[in-house]
């Protein structure tokens, strides 16, 4: 089910600002500080910091599970990894998957790769995957990041009162979705 990077595919993985390529291990420290940075990790509902033992562990499941698609974000002005993208918990039956991201770099962020990598994301998994929806959480406390995924052409579909606990106390979770256009298959 993950895609296979190739270089007569290279334009699927390019958007206007961003190019998504295989998430390497050279790649995964540095998500690992980000991820461990004490705002990031409240961004994205991370619950303490983590050890590199435990990293190496979630990274190689991550790029081995047959149900998870995740990749590097490079900024193409000058090629910096900038973030992840991934799919995540990809179900063949029902075709469709969960949608997470981490801009880390902070030069990054406020200048639209977010939402440029959503885009490319989406022209993958309705392309070559074949999925038919996509779905994410995000919480309530990260506006941002909301407003990336609905310039992406994801919608709102609920809201989930108190879904997450934080050290703030509980926060609410939107549901943002997008289906794949019937039109372009």
């Amino acid at each position: 089910m993950k895609p296979v990077l190739a270089d007569r595919d290279a334009s699927l993985y390019r958007g206007a600002v961003v190019r998504l390529r295989t998430f390497e291990l050279e790649d995964a420290e540095r998500y690992r500080a980000w991820v461990n940075d004490p705002e990031v990790a409240q961004l994205i509902d991370r619950a303490g910091p983590i050890t590199r033992a435990e990293h190496e562990v979630w990274f190689h499941g991550l790029v081995t599970s047959p149900t998870a698609a995740p990749f590097a974000v490079d900024r193409l002005a000058d090629d910096r990894f900038i973030g992840l993208v991934w799919l995540y918990d990809i179900h063949p039956r029902h075709r469709r998957a969960e949608v997470r991201i981490v801009i880390g770099d902070r030069s990054a962020w406020g200048g639209g790769y977010g939402t440029d990598a959503l885009r490319v994301l989406a022209r993958i998994a309705f392309g070559p995957l074949g999925l038919e929806k996509l779905w994410a959480d995000v919480l309530t406390s990260n506006p941002r990041a909301a407003a990336a995924f609905e310039r992406s052409g994801f919608r709102r579909e609920g809201l989930l009162r108190g879904d997450r606990v934080q050290d703030t106390g509980r926060v609410d979770v939107v549901r943002l979705g997008l289906l794949r256009d019937p039109g372009s298959a």
